[in-house]
């Protein structure tokens, strides 16, 4: 017998067997009323996670924006290095 027939009569067997009748409908329910308040809780972190985010990001735009300005126009650039050095 090689495997391909091994697997056949293992696929006929498979193919005889009644499948156990299972009820989880009341279980998923439960869960599913239960879980709306724990859902509602993830969210928390999540806006924490976002606030830092936002705080780290402001300060971060403004440099990159100040050094794209000094990238892209070196004139202006220079030109306020003065003033601040005339300070």
């Amino acid at each position: 017998m090689n495997a391909e027939q091994w697997l056949r009569q293992l696929v006929d067997r498979a193919r005889m067997e009644t499948p156990p009748r299972v009820n989880v409908a009341d279980r998923v329910m439960a869960r599913l009323r239960g879980g709306r308040e724990e859902a509602a809780t993830g969210w928390i972190p999540l806006g924490w996670v976002t606030a830092l985010a936002v705080a780290v990001t402001i300060p971060v735009a403004l440099l990159a924006l100040a050094a794209w300005e000094t990238w892209t126009d070196p004139l202006a650039a220079m030109s306020i290095e003065i003033v601040w050095r005339a300070l």
